[in-house]
């Protein structure tokens, strides 16, 4: 990732219509990196908004919770997704993958992070297009699966 371009980030927001999902990625990296930015645990905030649902089922629909947790895990394992994403850095690996094509509703993407302690990581993003009311065709994030320590997954 281009560092010196952070400057001028504002923010992943929320998911919305136009959204590809090759831009979700990066979005919430850069929201997680700046998580304080513009306001106060945004970049956390923007990840449970982009949520399809596991996250807010497996913390009861309590979003202070998450916040706590994922403050926390960052704070603890630099290597997890949330320590990787909120003290490291990011490049993009691969190209977005449209599963089924263009019109598919199922994209991957996979994304190398270096934490602080120089130790790598590759992270698998599933993202999945909403195939009905409410946000009808919007993308969310579905899941994030992690490599094991020399980058590949099992």
């Amino acid at each position: 990732n281009d560092q010196g371009g952070r400057g001028g980030f504002q923010g992943a927001g929320v998911p919305r219509p136009g959204l590809n999902p090759g831009d979700i990625p990066t979005l919430l990296h850069e929201a997680l990196y700046r998580n304080n930015f513009p306001d106060v645990d945004s970049g956390l905030l923007s990840m449970w908004h982009f949520d399809n649902g596991s996250t807010r089922h497996i913390f009861q629909n309590n979003v202070t919770d998450f916040v706590a947790s994922a403050r926390q895990t960052a704070a603890e394992f630099p290597t997890s997704f949330y320590g990787a994403a909120m003290q490291g850095t990011y490049e993009i690996e691969t190209p977005i993958n449209m599963v089924g094509g263009e019109d598919g509703w199922i994209a991957t993407q996979v994304v190398r992070t270096i934490c602080e302690d120089g130790r790598m990581r590759r992270w698998q993003w599933e993202m999945r297009r909403r195939r009905r009311p409410p946000d009808m065709g919007v993308w969310f994030v579905e899941s994030i699966g992690s490599s094991n320590r020399k980058g590949t997954f099992e």
